[in-house]
């Protein structure tokens, strides 16, 4: 995939709300004409052009850049936010609305997913140097850990996930999908919308997805975890 745009325009649209989290098949024809007929069936995978103006992307790693630590994972054992090998890059989080351009995001996604903007968690930006990546894994929380006990609490299972490229290496860091054999290689501006759960809201093991490591360059992207329900956090956060 090539970047030809110079200036991209995000996505508008204006979508009603659907309430169990999983799209239906109104979203999913919406969904389908903004991913140009790119969309995999299970897990729900769709690649959205020119979401973020280049602008956004900029705003967003300017802010990020004043902030980054290293990335964490939450502890399946205790519920924590721990360092894991696995995930190697270092990020930023954002509270919802922090800004008017993080505002603007957010009610983009929304608009897009049928969630909430309540329903979302905090943006939080990463940035990937040569050789960092995170290895292929799982949104979704394990309802049979102990440690899933806590997130799940502060507004159910993450149901679907945004991920934004604010930038592009010159080469690595595609978005793997192992199991379906799919990689997107990220674009300044494009984002990638998946579902970790199966319409009856199990956890979907097909959704396991990783970042490649960065082979030359820089890469950039931005989270949004979308909940079953209201985001509501707790210390930990």
């Amino acid at each position: 995939m090539q970047d030809t745009q110079t200036q991209s325009q995000p996505v508008q649209t204006e979508l009603q709300i659907q309430s169990n989290g999983y799209p239906g098949p109104d979203q999913e024809e919406m969904i389908y004409k903004q991913a140009r007929g790119f969309m995999y069936s299970r897990p729900k995978v769709c690649v959205l052009p020119n979401f973020l103006s280049h602008q956004e992307c900029d705003h967003m790693m300017e802010l990020a850049n004043r902030m980054l630590c290293p990335s964490t994972v939450i502890d399946p054992t205790t519920g924590h936010n721990v360092p894991n090998k696995d995930r190697s890059s270092h990020n930023a989080c954002f509270y919802r609305g922090q800004d008017e351009v993080i505002s603007q995001i957010e009610q983009r996604i929304a608009n897009v997913t049928m969630l909430p903007v309540e329903y979302g968690e905090g943006l939080q930006v990463l940035r990937y140097e040569v050789g960092q990546e995170y290895k292929p894994h799982f949104d979704y929380f394990d309802p049979t850990l102990s440690g899933s006990k806590q997130p799940l609490d502060e507004g159910g299972q993450r149901v679907a996930t945004m991920l934004m490229y604010l930038s592009a290496p010159e080469e690595g860091g595609e978005t793997t999908f192992p199991d379906i054999g799919l990689s997107v290689a990220p674009v300044k501006g494009n984002a990638i919308l998946f579902w970790s759960v199966l319409p009856n809201l199990q956890v979907d093991p097909l959704s396991k997805h990783g970042s490649a490591p960065v082979k030359s360059g820089v890469k950039w992207t931005m989270t949004k975890w979308i909940r079953q329900g209201p985001w509501e956090p707790k210390a930990r956060y």
